[in-house]
């Protein structure tokens, strides 16, 4: 009877000792974070089934009181007040156990995503470096507002409740495995609006696009479904896995905004279709953050020989991709392209991960600013082409978000001419102009083509163009029919502005 007793005090001790210690948060929530400045926030975690579960953060003082479901999953929304350099606690109870959150920071957050150029960090990688890191990371410390997290690689064939990875505070032990543009974009940001920045990194070298979309939206596409069953494919390629477990489980987390860095793997593969494959999983995303049309950056895929004999990749089709790119930027609401075009050196012809990361985060940054924090005065965007004429042998191309002109001083390089039989000749002349009427023009000759038809400019996979506006972006590369100045609409005088009397 003794020894009956004995064995059920046993079993009790260990039903209790397998119920004590379930109140945890999310394995990518904890010390460190940055939670969303001014909004409704998603905590959540895991408790004993249909636990009582408390939340309170120290910046309010408020507590939240919500019950875990019948697996134990518990989700809280608090609310956040103006960003600040403040460390804060999120505290949480449930029954007789605590557990806090430390040295928590409320200001901005975003969402990084791609493959490998997102993906490469600071300390350099994939066979190169990372220009400046030496004295980035060094100086690293300074920057005490930033935060950053790498989300765990997963490939679940539903959509996950969580997602793994630890927030790190900024400095020099930690900030050489940030990933590069991230780290960038969240330092001169940080200090741009003196506020907390924290950067969520979820990207995965060498991705198709169709890994970061829904299973549901991938059915409208020419993407077999069952590769993401199938042990024969590679990981970075099989659709919807990425999303759902890197993206879907990350949405419940406030963001303010997206950067994608991704291009290179669908080079040769659905290139054609690929700013609607963006638009579809744009769309997706924001629905599942929740926080509206929250803005959308792209990252133009730099100058780079796809044709290297390595991969197998299709000659002359990265121009395709940044094409694709530009309409994506164009056709996405609020949404915009970060150029590229100048960040590549001769020497890294056969390099896809350039060294130039730092000019990509803060052409990122000086973007947020324009379009999420009301800084609409700062010049963020590329020069863009919305029109080409011509004249006899001159071709005229006009830019939108060149108002005020390009920087010249030197001969313009990337441009070509085309008749109508589709053979592109190097512009022999190239300059630029501005008129009150048009706007910011480029002037081309070719003696080779005495009847223009198409222009293009950089349209290669390498090609280093030098065309930039005022505010110093690059113009971003493009290939366009000439268009007859009879089917130009005229454009308006400006209107002079009284600021007297006259007589």
């Amino acid at each position: 009877m003794k020894k009956i007793i004995t064995i059920a005090a046993m079993l009790l001790c260990s039903q209790i000792a397998l119920l004590a210690g379930n109140l945890a948060f999310s394995k990518m929530l904890g010390d460190n974070m940055v939670l969303q400045q001014n909004a409704p926030v998603t905590l959540w975690g895991t408790a004993t089934p249909k636990a009582d579960v408390a939340v309170t953060g120290s910046w309010n003082g408020v507590t939240v009181k919500v019950k875990a479901d019948k697996d134990g999953h518990w989700e809280a929304v608090v609310n956040t007040p103006a960003g600040s350099f403040d460390a804060q606690t999120v505290k949480v109870v449930s029954g007789s156990e605590t557990i806090e959150a430390k040295n928590v920071l409320i200001g901005e957050v975003w969402y990084c995503s791609g493959q490998s150029n997102m993906e490469m960090t600071l300390g350099g990688g994939f066979g190169t470096f990372v220009e400046g890191s030496l004295e980035e990371i060094a100086l690293s410390a300074q920057y005490t507002g930033v935060r950053h997290i790498t989300i765990k690689k997963a490939t679940p064939l539903e959509p996950a409740w969580d997602a793994e990875g630890e927030w790190q505070v900024c400095n020099p032990v930690n900030s050489p495995k940030f990933s590069a543009v991230a780290y960038f974009f969240a330092t001169r940001l940080s200090k741009a609006l003196n506020v907390p920045v924290g950067v969520i990194n979820a990207s995965w070298g060498g991705c198709f696009i169709c890994p970061w979309m829904s299973k549901e939206t991938l059915k409208d596409y020419p993407v077999n479904l069952a590769d993401a069953t199938d042990d024969s494919v590679n990981n970075m390629f099989k659709p919807y896995v990425m999303y759902n477990g890197m993206f879907k489980p990350v949405s419940k987390f406030a963001i303010n905004g997206f950067i994608w860095y991704q291009g290179e793997s669908n080079v040769s593969t659905r290139c054609d279709i690929y700013a609607d494959m963006m638009n579809t999983m744009v769309k997706t995303w924001r629905k599942d953050v929740g926080r509206g049309d929250i803005p959308f950056l792209i990252v133009e895929l730099a100058p780079y020989d796809y044709h290297d004999g390595e991969y197998g990749l299709q000659d002359e089709t990265g121009p395709l991709l940044r094409e694709q790119q530009a309409l994506a930027a164009k056709t996405i609401p609020n949404a915009a392209i970060i150029g590229t075009n100048d960040l590549a050196y001769d020497f890294e012809l056969t390099q896809v991960h350039p060294s130039q990361k730092r000019q990509i985060g803060e052409r990122a940054c000086f973007m947020a600013m324009n379009m999420a924090y009301g800084y609409t005065q700062l010049p963020a965007f590329h020069p863009t082409v919305k029109y080409a004429t011509a004249e006899g042998r001159t071709v005229k191309v006009y830019f939108d978000n060149a108002s005020t002109g390009f920087r010249g001083g030197e001969f313009i390089e990337g441009f070509e001419i085309a008749g109508e039989s589709g053979n592109y000749h190097k512009a022999t002349t190239a300059r630029t102009s501005f008129s009150f009427r048009g706007g910011a023009c480029v002037e081309l000759e070719c003696k080779e083509v005495g009847e223009p038809a198409f222009v293009r400019y950089c349209f290669h996979d390498f090609q280093i163009g030098n065309l930039k506006g005022a505010n110093g972006l690059p113009a971003i590369p493009f290939q366009v029919k000439i268009t007859p100045a009879s089917e130009i609409p005229a454009a308006p005088m400006p209107q002079r502005q009284r600021t007297g009397n006259y007589n």
